[in-house]
């Protein structure tokens, strides 16, 4: 038996209360379906707390029906953190600028920007279980590569190496994320952060003014 068969909360009624009118999912897209669903919930819940059972609840269908696209609650996570890595991947590499500095300011400012945008998927990519090892070798990968390009051209101090430096600024960015989500900083704050950041790394930066 399914452990989420097994177990009946209080968010389950939640859940039919916030199920969709007839109509309101295609169910020739059933998987999308689930999958908004569950974004949906983690959001409003900080995080992936909820059953498959509510997923079936919110989409109107039945619970056996999402194992016909998900074996277990995590194989959804799964799915999540994939198509979140897949189109933060997707801004990073379309990231154009006039120095490879800037650069690298321009996608900081993207990761940030689809974080806040996209809290549920963020959430779950940044959770245990949710993005793989590959993907996050992935996103490692094409966060390296800028940083090794703005070294090459004094944009960036050289006395750290390139894969090191992106593991401390992806840190970094990853830390700024989580607070703007928990509302310890605001969102509208984030870009002269992400100026901040950029002036401890950035051989080319000017000296911070004193206030």
């Amino acid at each position: 038996m399914h452990v989420e068969a097994a177990t009946a909360t209080s968010g389950e009624t939640s859940a039919r209360r916030m199920t969709k009118p007839p109509g309101a999912y295609r169910h020739g897209d059933l998987r999308n379906a689930l999958i908004a669903a569950a974004t949906e919930l983690t959001v409003q819940r900080g995080g992936p707390d909820f059953t498959l059972r509510e997923i079936a609840a919110i989409t109107g269908v039945r619970h056996a029906a999402v194992y016909r696209h998900f074996a277990s609650k995590g194989a959804l996570l799964e799915e999540i953190a994939r198509l979140g890595v897949q189109s933060l991947r997707a801004r990073i590499e379309q990231e154009q600028a006039s120095s490879p500095g800037d650069r690298l300011e321009a996608i900081a400012s993207d990761y940030l920007d689809f974080a806040v945008s996209r809290p549920g998927e963020y959430r779950v990519m940044a959770q245990e279980g949710g993005a793989s090892s590959a993907q996050y070798r992935a996103l490692l990968d094409m966060m390296a590569g800028p940083v090794a390009a703005a070294q090459s051209a004094g944009a960036l101090k050289k006395d750290v190496p390139a894969e090191m430096l992106a593991r401390l600024w992806w840190a970094e960015l990853h830390g700024l994320a989580m607070l703007a989500l928990n509302s310890a900083v605001k969102a509208s704050e984030l870009k002269d952060c992400v100026r901040a950041v950029a002036r401890v790394w950035r051989a080319d930066a000017p000296a911070l003014q004193p206030a």
